[in-house]
């Protein structure tokens, strides 16, 4: 699969100005963090639907969490040092949900986490880009008027 991407150089440049002007901490909590977060919701219950059931608890500990990369993130490949917020799909990590997801030496996995991402993965970066552009439109109009 292949994702054009485009606008990013004025994305950047929008991002750069408000941090510049509002704080880049205040920007990131108000703007990327909870774009993230709301892009992201839609996998939680695609990938509830996907996980097996037994007693019930490995379901329900799936959450979307979106913040600022911690030192621990960075170790990931897919985390850069510049990255400035996440959003992650997880599950309470234990013996029962790394083998459903990655399978053991005795058994095959039944993915749920990289399905619910696979599936849904146009709708999350379409949720984004809707839900950037309202966050970025309400913080600045916002703060404009604060300015004033």
């Amino acid at each position: 699969m292949t994702l054009k991407t485009y606008g990013f150089e004025d994305f950047d440049a929008v991002l750069t100005e408000m941090g510049n002007e509002f704080g880049y901490t205040d920007v990131n909590k108000k703007v990327l963090i909870p774009a993230l977060r709301n892009a992201m919701k839609i996998t939680a219950p695609y990938a509830k639907g996907l996980a097996r059931v037994n007693t019930g608890r490995m379901r329900d500990s799936i959450i979307i969490e979106a913040r600022r990369p911690t030192d621990r993130d960075k170790k990931s490949k897919y985390i850069y040092d510049n990255d400035a917020a996440i959003a992650i799909v997880s599950v309470r990590q234990s013996a029962v949900s790394l083998g459903e997801e990655f399978g053991t030496a005795n058994k095959a996995g039944q993915p749920f986490i990289r399905p619910a991402l696979e599936a849904n993965q146009s709708t999350i970066l379409q949720t984004l880009a809707e839900e950037l552009a309202k966050k970025i439109q309400r913080y600045k109009s916002r703060n404009l008027k604060d300015s004033k």
